[in-house]
């Protein structure tokens, strides 16, 4: 008869490393699936409040993903097969998220079915698990579990005022994910397992695809352009805006700076619809173009909280425009990461970003010059993002040095082209928005005392003729 102690302690069932790891990987290809899912329906989201919560969203996710990944590796050092193999089950479950029919019923799936349900699943993993021999999976889930809480009473507070009335559609949606979430044994695998609901009023809706085109918030005017450099056929709006310029340099690059930010959304909607359509890139892709999704979302905020705090009725005098993604929506992912590579590292390169802080140090805006320096810390940051990742997509030869200069040369091209064609278009003018903007403007101007500012500045254009119509 063998001998021994008497058992040390007694222990929860799916606890060992090989449990903790495989359940992890599950939860791991749900928040990364998760992550892409947020993007695409970043893109295809028109209201500016869900549209920005949806970006957030979709940068915590992101980093979420990157946590469990990061532990599910420790787990099974010196393994590297994280990033192989999914769970078949988690997988199709996931790609059902994203086939909600419109904004509100994606909201509604996500946030009171997918979120809710991997809260508990995370819960009950800290329940059973070991706080002392799983420390590391315990603090991440812990972390997570603030993230994600948050989103949910966020976006309920969120959607109560954009959609206060739930339509029978979006239950029927909520309860078509909750059973197929149950055919597979919830996100952990660990539940009985029923049949999927594949005679559901729900199922078989084809796959999602990434919108080409966007549209902007209601509450504005459709608006293809933004500031006069972008149009160099709408006279009367160039001829609008230089009334602003008139009135000091300084003002007009407060009132440029802010309307610029506000609008780069359209760099935000970018990166965010690559992440959907490559769907077979390194971890590393998906987490550096989730940040920088994120980060022109915030560059977009910083503009409307500038625009708000003077006070402006921002719908009314700001163009919120969209030429820009729907020029290029049709072309290649590669090509809209090549051209938005050329705005940011040209912004670099021609040193843009310290002139207009100097600008806006003259003009004493504290707030707007802090927040250029945080957009320019961003945009270096994005510069090599971009380089990474098209030298990564391209290959790092001459031919694919050719390429990228021949695949920017035609973006820029085709946006040209565009201009051109809707340069008549109601939506293409900015006089009405410029004309209603400078009474208000002149009417909060002061002075200060004269620094005898004198710097020479142009933005970056894709089309450089557009300079010497300025």
């Amino acid at each position: 008869m063998a001998k021994v102690l008497p058992p040390s302690r007694s222990t929860a069932d799916h606890t060992r490393v090989d449990h903790a790891s495989q359940i992890l990987k599950r939860f791991y290809i749900a928040e990364r699936t998760l992550m892409r899912t947020f993007a695409a329906w970043f893109v295809g989201t028109s209201q500016w409040d869900l549209k920005r919560q949806l970006s957030a969203d979709l940068w915590q996710t992101a980093q979420h993903a990157d946590s469990l990944r990061t532990r599910v590796l420790e787990l099974r050092y010196p393994r590297r097969d994280v990033d192989r193999k999914y769970d078949a089950d988690v997988l199709a479950f996931m790609a059902e998220i994203a086939k909600a029919s419109d904004t509100q019923e994606f909201i509604a799936g996500v946030y009171n079915v997918v979120l809710p349900a991997l809260v508990a699943s995370y819960h009950a993993y800290l329940d059973r698990a070991d706080a002392l021999d799983d420390a590391p999976t315990v603090y991440r889930l812990r972390h997570i579990l603030l993230d994600q809480q948050a989103q949910i009473e966020r976006m309920d507070a969120l959607v109560t005022s954009v959609h206060p009335t739930e339509r029978p559609s979006d239950a029927q949606w909520q309860e078509y994910l909750y059973r197929w979430l149950d055919s597979i044994g919830g996100f952990d695998g660990l539940g009985e397992k029923s049949a999927r609901p594949e005679n559901h009023i729900c199922a078989g809706r084809p796959a999602y695809v990434v919108p080409r085109t966007v549209q902007r918030d209601a509450r504005w005017r459709p608006a293809l352009f933004h500031l006069p450099h972008e149009n160099k056929y709408d006279k009367a709006g160039i001829a609008a805006w230089k009334r602003i310029e008139a009135l000091d340099q300084r003002v007009a690059m407060q009132v440029w700076s802010a309307i610029s930010h506000f609008n780069e959304i359209w760099a935000a909607d970018v990166p965010a619809s690559i992440m959907w359509e490559l769907e077979n890139e390194t971890w590393a892709f998906y987490l550096d173009l989730a940040r920088w999704a994120w980060d022109e979302t915030r560059h977009s905020t910083m503009g409307w909280r500038a625009l708000e705090s003077w006070g402006w009725d921002v719908p009314d005098l700001i163009p919120f425009a969209y030429a820009t993604y729907n020029a290029l929506g049709s072309v290649p992912p590669i090509q809209r990461l090549a051209l938005l590579y050329f705005y940011e590292e040209g912004l670099l390169r021609a040193g843009t970003k310290q002139i207009e802080i100097k600008i806006l140090e003259s003009a004493q805006d504290d707030g707007s010059i802090q927040d250029m320096d945080y957009d320019w810390a961003d945009e270096a940051m994005h510069v090599n993002f971009g380089y990474t990742w098209l030298k990564h997509l391209l290959g790092d030869d001459q031919a694919g040095r050719e390429e990228l200069k021949r695949l920017t040369d035609e973006a820029r091209q085709i946006m040209a082209d565009f201009v051109l064609a809707h340069k008549d278009d109601p939506e293409a003018q900015l006089a009405p928005y410029f004309d209603r903007l400078y009474p208000v403007v002149e009417k909060m101007i002061h002075d200060i005392p004269d620094d005898q500012l004198n710097v020479q500045w142009a933005p970056v254009v894709a089309d450089e003729a557009v300079l010497e119509e300025l």
